[in-house]
């Protein structure tokens, strides 16, 4: 049974490892902005977080090197996470490496930036390990190397993940409450490793005078936390705003970053519920209104789409007419006047608008960017289109196809940046010359790339498989799985043709919609639609349509027949057995989800077996844990018993600290023999302590140091003590020795090999 003083020993070495183990938990917390299910990963991270801080407080404990700490902690930490991760012990064998690839690559595919937080675990394939990093790191700083500030960096870094994927609004940024309880537990770990720090120095000389409590550090905590909180709320901003991120007085250039978030979990999610209402004014009679675009995407960073920086001038408003593309009516159908009208369900911060708009009256704090006729709150996420209503003429591009087979040498005239591309394989931009070969016009190009998406090129159109927007997911899309839906097509269209030098973006919107019985026009969740909208020369943005027609998607009418094979479009699918609905024109329908493949990576026999292994490793190094004191024990006993006094007596010592008699290692040897004494019986145990005391105070005060041995003195001491002591404390001395754990007191100074007469002491 462990003493009072083994206790207080044992607490001061759990305080700011624990501490600190807290201050990184409450600062992962705000990982939450990838997942609405936040124990998906912080209950992985907690989990092996304690056995990585346990680990580190018993290795400490029982002094083992700091190198071989961290390298305990390490080999568990990365066998429990992986066992909770994949449960298999062992992420670098063949089996487990597999399993960790398929759980990456899961997480990968179903990563979106633009639809957070998450409703699945997934991402937690990339949370988890990064978390457990971030609890080791801490560790090895504020404790293995006693650099509890720098520990500050290791918080900051997971600060920094939210803020650098998703940007400091919407769901980026950090809630004060988790930055309050970090930061207050930064400075508690403070607080207690500078107490540790100085009650290395032992009694403190004052400790008898009343207690000042040491309000200056606190005080200098508290004020930079208060600080930290309050000062954005007055400090004066300038007159710039961003959609998404907070409130501003529309004055000034307004800089676009990326609002988009959620937008493309729209596209999935296919809701029944009406976003936008559009009402003719006139009673003429007109065609069914074309696409209603919310916004273009007109940088592609390697990862997704984005809006890019756009400056927009401070005098514009909601009320404005436009000039037709290249002020040239003949590019334009039918113009038709209409009343729209978005429902509370659609809170976004872009104003939808047929392309092309010719006039239109929005009241509220909307401007437009004059290149893309997006139309923007001024205010963010405090002003969004729900429940507004607005008025635009508009009238579809419709631009005959011999003008557009005319057109001149791609890039001529386009906003500037509409080519950029990032580095990407090699292979996309043969890709996109093999399936252009014998094209001359671009108009001709972003055909034969539109009919191999559409037909040739054997792609699949469905919801249920994402496979992701960056480099390597593209050139994987484009040559092997071909399935997915109207966000790849679009994205796989406008990099191809980005790479024949044809100036791309990309067009989020609806659909034509539905009309109902008093001649609405409704578009709904379901209705929402990616596409590629290409430039040419003396024409302007032209839009293209990639997704095949399972989606029930129709290609542009001036694309039919340009390469001189007109195509017809395939009829909808049939509906199997049992389906009584048909299929909606124009909107794209939400396909049964794909059975995954089962790979066969073994039976559940050998998935068992893994987990049984890994828990019989972890139960291996727990019995190794357990085993080391009296390991430890016994090979220091060798080693004292065969020096000299100094170590024999301190051995001696070990021993009564074991048995759990009074010795305290602070008195003088013939005091902590007094106190010895009454446990030993018989002549010769009483003699031996004498020869050792004697021993030890020769080796402390003689003029010259006794190296004699008295190893043979000290067996006999100590196994007359152990042969007093009951049965239970001698099982508790040889498997739990108190003496591994107990803080030994500083060593008396070696004494030199000859002194000046006035230090010398008679013996």
């Amino acid at each position: 049974m462990m003493t009072s003083s083994d206790v207080r020993s044992v607490v001061p070495a759990m305080a700011v490892p624990v501490t600190c183990f807290v201050t990184v938990l409450f600062a992962l917390s705000s990982w939450g902005s990838f997942t609405s299910t936040r124990f998906s990963y912080l209950g992985p991270i907690l989990v092996a977080g304690l056995l990585v801080v346990g680990t580190g407080i018993s290795a400490r404990l029982l002094r083992v090197h700091g190198s071989v700490v961290v390298l305990l902690q390490l080999l568990l930490g990365t066998i429990a996470t992986s066992l909770l991760l994949v449960q298999h012990p062992f992420p670098v064998t063949a089996g487990g490496r597999a399993r960790v690839e398929a759980a990456m690559a899961e997480a990968y595919s179903a990563f979106n930036p633009f639809d957070l937080p998450m409703s699945g675990p997934e991402v937690s394939a990339y949370l988890v390990p990064g978390g457990v990093a971030a609890v080791l790191l801490a560790d090895v700083l504020a404790v293995s190397l006693r650099r509890p500030p720098m520990m500050g960096l290791v918080v900051l870094g997971v600060f920094t993940v939210p803020f650098s994927i998703i940007g400091s609004g919407g769901w980026g940024g950090v809630s004060w409450v988790v930055f309050v309880l970090t930061a207050t537990a930064f400075l508690v770990m403070l607080r207690l490793d500078r107490a540790q720090q100085l009650g290395r120095w032992g009694r403190r000389l004052d400790e008898d005078l009343p207690a000042v409590p040491a309000a200056g550090p606190a005080f200098i905590g508290v004020s930079a936390v208060a600080i930290a909180l309050l000062t954005p709320a007055w400090m004066p901003s300038p007159n710039v705003t961003l959609p998404g991120l907070g409130p501003g007085d529309g004055s000034g250039q307004l800089r676009v970053i990326n609002p988009t978030v959620g937008l493309y979990g729209d596209l999935r999610r296919q809701s029944d519920e009406v976003m936008v209402t559009a009402t003719q004014v006139y009673d003429e009679p007109t065609a069914p209104p074309s696409y209603l675009r919310i916004l273009a995407l007109t940088k592609f960073t390697g990862t997704e789409w984005t809006p890019g920086n756009r400056d927009v001038p401070s005098d514009q408003t909601g009320v404005a007419v436009f000039e037709p593309p290249m002020s040239d009516e003949t590019l334009l159908g039918e113009p038709t006047t209409y009343q729209l009208k978005a429902t509370d369900n659609f809170e976004s911060t872009w104003l939808p608008v047929f392309t092309h708009p010719l006039e239109i009256t929005a009241k509220g704090p909307w401007r437009y960017d004059e290149d893309t006729l997006d139309f923007m709150s001024t205010e963010g996420r405090d002003h969004t289109v729900a429940g507004e209503s607005w008025r635009m003429t508009a009238a579809p591009v419709e631009p005959s196809q011999e003008r557009l087979l005319a057109a001149g040498e791609p890039g001529i005239g386009a906003p500037p940046g509409m080519t950029d591309l990032p580095l990407l394989p090699a292979e996309i931009e043969q890709i996109a010359l093999e399936r252009t070969a014998g094209q001359d016009r671009p108009f001709a190009k972003a055909v034969a790339l539109q009919n191999w998406f559409r037909h040739s090129g054997e792609f699949t159109y469905s919801l249920e498989r994402d496979v992701g927007t960056d480099g390597a997911a593209l050139l994987e899309f484009l040559t092997t799985n071909k399935v997915g839906y109207c966000q790849q097509y679009a994205t796989a269209m406008a990099v191809l043709a980005r790479e024949l030098g044809i100036p791309a973006r990309v067009a989020v919107g609806f659909l034509g919609g539905d009309q109902n019985e008093d001649g609405v026009w409704q578009f709904r969740g379901r209705d929402l639609h990616a596409w590629p909208e290409l430039w040419f020369d003396d024409i302007g943005w032209v839009r293209f349509e990639p997704t095949p027609a399972a989606a029930d998607t129709r290609e542009p009418r001036y694309t039919a027949g340009a390469l001189g094979n007109a195509r017809n479009e395939p009829e909808a699918p049939v509906p199997s057995a049992g389906t009584s609905v048909a299929p909606v024109p124009n909107r794209p329908q939400r396909e049964a989800p794909d059975t995954p493949e089962v790979a066969d990576t073994g039976t559940e026999e050998s998935n068992t077996g893994a987990v049984w292994t890994g828990l019989g490793i972890v139960a291996l190094v727990g019995a190794v844990a357990l085993a080391a004191p009296a390991v430890i024990r016994r090979r220091r006993r060798t080693a004292r018993l065969a020096g000299d006094a100094e170590a024999g007596w301190t051995e001696l010592g070990d021993t009564a600290i074991d048995l759990g008699l009074p010795w305290t290692g602070t008195r003088s040897p013939r005091e902590e023999a007094t106190a010895l004494a009454p446990h030993l019986q018989g002549r010769e145990p009483m003699l031996a302590l004498q020869r050792i005391v004697a021993a030890v105070e020769r080796n402390r005060y003689a003029e010259h140091r006794d190296t004699a041995a008295v190893g043979d003195d000290v067996r006999l001491v100590s196994a007359a003590l152990r042969e007093e002591a009951d049965r239970r404390t001698r099982r508790r001395a040889a498997v739990w020795p108190a003496s591994v754990f107990r803080r030994r007191a500083a060593p008396s100074p070696e004494a030199p090999s000859t002194r000046s007469e006035r230090e010398l002491i008679s013996s």
